[in-house]
């Protein structure tokens, strides 16, 4: 693991010495009386990230904040049993321009590689790197077992968000007891925002009775590697339902993957009483554009609409703040 730290940009500098490091790369900086963060984020690289994987993520907080100003944390740990008692830092500062000449928004990146020696000492040194008046974010990236976080209390019990991506997390982060529940936030979810603020939009001119009256099955498609967000919109859609009144346990779920570019649909079945009722919504992510087709007693309607994936950055932010 010590390959992300030593991929990632930034300049080497004592664990002692990171705002003396700080105040020296902003000294002949413009932005350097104008450079308020507005919170903190820590992004732990777990075992299974890989150092492009990391380089992306970089990006990926960089893009963030260009709209969020923020001071980061970046986790990097070292799992090998053979490796010294040691922390590494280093620091990473850059400012964008937001709307207007005076607006400036800055990021300050510190990143922390450590080996398993010196675990118990992580805290401290964490909690010295954020800014205290600032709110606390935790993202989990590519970690190998949501166990394994138990020995990271001090960042899940104090931020307001706890990030993970499903797509890519282990099967125990559903079970894991997570000390504060409702600060949990899947980013497969929130990437999923447009299609589902699409499907929520086509689906309100319809009564709730003309949607659930002899539904019988909702069949979503997906693209393989969408599984993780078909589960998520499968979720979404059963909430939906419970809210109009459905029984959801004499209805029948099917997700099928396929093998297919960008592929994404969801259609309803109704039972013999009302088979004329008709609701399909068909996308294809790789063009961003979807079809739906819908007759649920008041005559047929299509609509054509994009259709994609919230950014990455974009998906943190939706994760973090709503």
């Amino acid at each position: 693991m010590a390959r992300l730290f030593d991929v990632l940009p930034g300049q080497e500098v004592p664990v002692g010495g990171i705002w003396s490091g700080f105040k020296k790369l902003w000294a002949d900086s413009p932005a350097k009386e104008n450079r308020a963060v507005q919170l903190n984020l820590v992004l732990h690289l777990g075992a299974n990230t890989k150092p492009t994987d990391a380089q992306v993520q970089f990006e990926n907080t960089l893009k963030f904040a260009q709209r969020y100003p923020c001071r980061v944390v970046v986790l990097c740990p070292d799992f090998d049993d053979k490796a010294p008692a040691e922390i590494r830092a280093k620091i990473y500062g850059e400012c964008f321009l937001g709307k207007s000449k005076n607006d400036t928004r800055c990021v300050e990146i510190v990143l922390l590689h450590y080996t398993m020696k010196v675990r118990e000492h992580l805290e401290n040194q964490v909690s010295v790197c954020l800014s205290t008046d600032m709110p606390l974010y935790y993202w989990g990236h590519q970690f190998s077992s949501a166990k394994r976080l138990s020995d990271y209390d001090y960042l899940l019990t104090q931020s307001q968000r706890i990030l993970f991506d499903s797509a890519i997390a282990p099967a125990d982060t559903f079970t894991f007891p997570w000390p504060n529940q409702s600060a949990v936030r899947d980013l497969a979810y929130t990437r999923t925002l447009p299609l589902r603020q699409n499907l929520g939009q086509f689906l309100s001119r319809y009564s709730p009775d003309a949607i659930s009256g002899g539904l019988k099955k909702v069949t979503i498609r997906h693209r393989e590697q969408f599984s993780a967000e078909a589960a998520c919109l499968l979720g979404w859609v059963k909430k939906g339902l419970v809210r109009s009144g459905v029984n959801v346990s004499q209805v029948q779920f099917v997700v099928v993957p396929e093998k297919c570019p960008g592929c994404f649909a969801m259609e309803f079945g109704y039972d013999a009483k009302n088979k004329k009722k008709i609701f399909c919504w068909s996308a294809d992510l790789s063009k961003d554009r979807a079809k739906f087709t819908g007759d649920l007693g008041t005559g047929k309607t299509t609509l054509d609409a994009a259709a994609h994936f919230l950014a990455p950055e974009q998906a943190l932010a939706e994760a973090m703040f709503f």
